[in-house]
């Protein structure tokens, strides 16, 4: 039987990065006869300041975010649209994906945070508190996903220097998923390799400049390159993949510290950044860790527990973390046959490690 981790997806059905794009959504919409909006106050209130909400006929279905678990509520309300909008950021751009899958319309996504691949990539869910739950695999990409770089400019810092890491783990996790696979690979698992290698090396060139577009406000083609690749470029490594390149143990490892009330104050990317350390120290891979705690030194990313928060029961906490990332429907196993152990150890190695060089 046919999987959904075996369907290769090669991201939105169409893709606009343009200046100004966001004031042309009521014409790319005119096809639809009943469209509909599922938003929050802060992004409503950005796009009232763009004109966007000229368009004719959308109704806002929230007063506030909207958390994906109340989305069935959500459908009844919506019932009767035939496309979902979703303007916003990860949160509010996954719900209107799952809406839109529950009622089997298109969506279109108008991310405003350059924080996330949430725009082309399947629906992660989590509970009420923050913990997480499953991964949902939509039937359908998004019927369009547009990125305006000016717009995305303004966002806050933080979440852009998140994305860029959770973006970052593309690499690491597809890489060590397919070196640990043994085999022939299909030919879009390698095409997904290569994804990676082009994904890891447009961040690490331009992150810095496109860190500085963001900070003066001044626009960047490196600016517009990582957001376009944090948006939607890094989709392309787990829809070419499927389970050879969407997560690994990085990922796994944040799964866990959503467990752990004192890191729900984090963003996601910044507990994957974390989670990459402990899965290359998991295959003892030093060097790489040394050489990513200096990159981790600005911005300022977790590089042990004390980072994330977790200041007091420590061996708790890493336990929790270790229990859940190496259940076995977990994809820390994706690399390998990792006990909680081994991923404890790996832990407290991060914990005590000491690099060669001054940080």
């Amino acid at each position: 039987m046919i999987q959904p981790e075996d369907i290769v997806r090669n991201g939105p059905n169409q893709f606009i990065s343009q200046k100004g794009i966001y004031h042309e959504l009521d014409s790319l919409v005119s096809a639809f006869q009943s469209p509909a909006v599922v938003t929050g106050y802060d992004s409503i209130k950005l796009f009232h300041n763009t004109q966007i909400c000229r368009l004719i006929g959308l109704s806002f279905s929230t007063k506030d975010t909207v958390h994906p678990m109340r989305s069935h509520s959500s459908q009844k309300n919506l019932k009767g649209s035939d496309v979902i909008i979703g303007i916003g950021g990860g949160t509010i751009l996954d719900t209107a994906k799952s809406v839109a899958d529950a009622l089997q319309i298109e969506v279109i996504m108008v991310p405003t945070i350059p924080g996330t691949c949430a725009a082309s990539t399947p629906l992660v869910i989590y509970d009420e508190k923050g913990n997480y739950m499953r991964v949902d695999y939509h039937k359908r990409s998004s019927y369009l996903t547009l990125i305006n770089h000016t717009f995305l400019l303004s966002s806050p810092l933080s979440y852009f220097q998140s994305g860029i890491y959770d973006t970052l783990a593309k690499w690491y996790e597809a890489e060590a998923i397919i070196r640990n696979t043994k085999g022939a690979l299909p030919l879009m698992v390698h095409a997904a390799l290569k994804q990676a290698v082009y994904v890891r090396d447009i961040l690490l060139s331009h992150s810095e400049e496109a860190v500085n577009s963001l900070k003066t406000g001044q626009f960047s083609q490196a600016f517009a390159d990582v957001t376009d690749t944090i948006i939607t470029l890094a989709g392309t490594v787990g829809g070419y993949g499927g389970r050879y390149g969407r997560m690994a143990g990085a990922h796994a490892v944040h799964n866990g510290l959503t467990f752990i009330e004192e890191t729900h104050h984090l963003l996601h990317g910044q507990k994957v950044a974390y989670g990459i350390l402990v899965q290359i120290a998991v295959e003892n891979r030093m060097s790489e860790v040394e050489e990513l705690l200096e990159l981790y030194q600005t911005p300022r990313l977790p590089r042990n527990m004390r980072d994330l928060g977790i200041t007091i029961q420590l061996k708790e906490a890493s336990t929790t973390v270790a229990n859940h990332a190496a259940r076995k429907d977990e994809t820390f196993c994706l690399i390998g046959d990792y006990a909680k152990e081994k991923i404890v150890d790996a832990i407290q190695i991060i914990e005590a490690f000491q690099p060669q060089k001054t940080i």
